[in-house]
C-alpha cells in the first residue's frame, strides 16, 4: 500500500469494511482564493456537489490557512468516546478522556503532511475486559516529547510517528516509549522503570497487544493504537472544515453533498459513499456559527493516491456547535478560527459518533489486501475540538 498518512479502518456486524477518510474539497476557483490545503474530494459525477446551473464550480466561502493548532477535550461525562471490540465470542472496550478537564493539543499542517502531538498532552484509558474477562482499569497517558506523524514516513506502515515519546504508569510501574529507527528500521525503544529498553520494530509493535508477552509491553501497544486513532479523529474533522469551505455554495442551496468512495473489496458490487448534511440551526439560510452537521458513511473506503488518509467506514458522526471566526488578510477571507464547542456546555459534544465501525485494512502482501478483526472498533461518544491559527512566534 502506497505511504499515505493514516491507515484505519472500519467494520460492523459481519465485518463490513468502513473507513473514514475526509478529504477536504479540491474545488479551486478561478480567482485569487487559496484553495483548501488539504483537498482531495470533489462530488462525483452525478452527485449532489449543489454546483451552480453554468457548471463553473461554487464559490467557496473563505480559504484556509496553511497550518492550524489544535485542542480536542474529550470530556469525563456522557458521551463519553468509548471504542468496542469484538473478539471471538467476547467483547473488550476502552474509553478515552482527558485528565482534570485539560486538552490533547498539538498543531495539523496538510501542506506540509505532518500532524503534531504536543508534549504535555495527557488522556486516560478506562479498559474492560482486556486484562482478564471482568477487569476495570485505568491508567494515564502522558506524551513526554512531541509525536510527530509525517507523510511518507519510512516502512510499509504509512502512518507510524517518525519521532517523540510518551509514558503510561500504572500500579507502581511507569513504562516510557521512544519513537526511533534502528537499522533504518522505524519502531519503538520501550523500558519498564529501570529495566533495560527493548526495540519493536513497527510491525510487531502494531500486533503486541494481542500477543504472550507481559502486560507492560500490550499496554504500551494499546496506547499506540489510541494515539494513531485520536490522530485519525483530528484529521477527519480537519477536513469536515474544508468540505464546509469549499461546498459553501452546494450545502446552502440543496442541504447536503455526497462524494462516492471505493468499495472494499476493489471488486465488490455495493454502494460505497460519505453525504454531508447541514443543519441550519438559526434557520438563516446561510452557513453559521451554530450550525450543525452530519456525516453518513456507507461502506465507504477511500483509496486515492495522493491523499493522506486511506480508510474505511460505516455509520452516522455529529458535528454541533460550528466555530468559524473569518478575518480578511490581503483581501482574501480566511478562517482563523474553526472547529466544533457548542456554547452551552451540556451532555453534548461537538463531535458526536453514533455506532461507527472502524478497522484497519492491511497490506499483508503486495497488492494482496485485507482487514484485520484485531484492529476493529465501534466508536460512539465524542469530543471537542477546535482549531486555531498558530501563535506568532516571537
Amino acid at each position: 500500500m502506497e505511504n499515505r498518512f493514516w491507515r484505519k479502518v472500519v467494520l460492523f456486524g459481519i465485518m463490513i469494511a468502513v473507513s473514514i477518510m475526509l478529504a477536504a474539497c479540491g474545488d479551486d476557483d478561478d480567482d485569487d482564493t487559496p484553495a483548501a490545503p488539504a483537498s482531495s474530494d470533489q462530488p462525483a459525477e452525478g452527485d449532489n456537489g449543489g454546483g451552480p446551473s453554468d457548471g463553473s464550480e461554487p464559490e467557496a466561502l473563505a480559504g484556509m490557512l496553511g497550518s492550524y493548532d489544535f485542542a480536542m477535550t474529550i470530556q469525563g461525562r456522557d458521551p463519553y468516546l468509548t471504542l468496542v471490540q469484538t473478539i471471538g465470542e467476547s467483547e473488550r472496550s476502552l474509553v478515552v478522556t482527558n485528565r482534570g478537564g485539560g486538552s490533547f493539543t498539538g498543531t495539523y499542517d496538510p501542506e506540509a503532511g505532518e500532524l503534531v502531538f504536543n508534549g504535555g498532552s495527557t488522556f486516560i484509558l478506562t479498559t474492560t475486559n482486556y486484562w482478564g474477562d471482568g477487569t476495570l482499569e485505568s491508567f494515564p497517558i502522558l506524551v513526554e516529547e512531541d509525536i510527530v506523524f509525517q507523510e511518507d514516513s519510512p516502512g510499509d506502515q504509512d502512518n507510524f510517528p517518525v519521532k517523540g515519546s510518551f509514558s503510561l504508569r500504572y500500579v507502581v510501574n511507569t513504562v516510557v516509549v521512544d519513537f526511533v529507527s534502528e537499522d533504518e528500521i522505524p519502531g519503538v525503544s520501550m523500558r519498564r522503570n529501570d529495566e533495560d529498553p527493548v526495540f519493536y520494530p513497527f510491525y510487531e509493535l502494531d500486533d503486541l497487544l494481542d500477543e504472550n508477552v507481559e502486560v507492560w509491553r500490550q499496554k504500551a501497544s494499546l496506547t499506540y493504537h489510541v494515539l494513531e486513532f485520536l490522530a485519525e479523529q483530528v484529521i477527519l474533522v480537519a477536513r469536515t472544515g474544508d468540505v464546509i469551505v469549499g461546498q459553501a455554495a452546494g450545502l446552502e442551496e440543496i442541504g447536503s453533498v455526497t462524494f462516492t468512495c471505493s468499495a472494499f473489496p476493489p471488486d465488490a458490487a455495493t454502494d460505497s459513499f460519505r453525504t454531508l448534511t447541514w443543519i441550519d440551526a438559526d434557520e438563516s439560510g446561510g452557513i453559521n456559527p451554530g450550525d450543525a452537521f452530519r456525516w453518513d458513511f456507507v461502506s465507504c473506503w477511500n483509496n486515492d493516491a495522493g491523499t493522506l488518509i486511506d480508510d474505511m467506514m460505516h455509520g452516522q458522526m455529529s458535528l454541533q456547535g460550528y466555530v468559524q471566526d473569518v478575518q480578511q488578510r490581503d483581501g482574501i477571507d480566511v478562517f482563523t478560527r474553526f472547529g466544533f464547542e457548542p456554547e452551552v456546555q451540556t451532555t453534548v459534544a461537538g463531535v458526536v459518533y453514533t455506532d461507527v465501525v472502524q478497522t484497519e485494512i492491511e497490506e499483508e502482501t503486495p497488492g494482496t489486501l485485507s482487514m484485520d478483526p484485531k484492529r476493529t472498533y465501534v466508536i460512539n461518544g465524542g469530543y471537542n475540538i477546535l482549531f486555531s491559527e498558530p501563535a506568532a512566534v516571537e
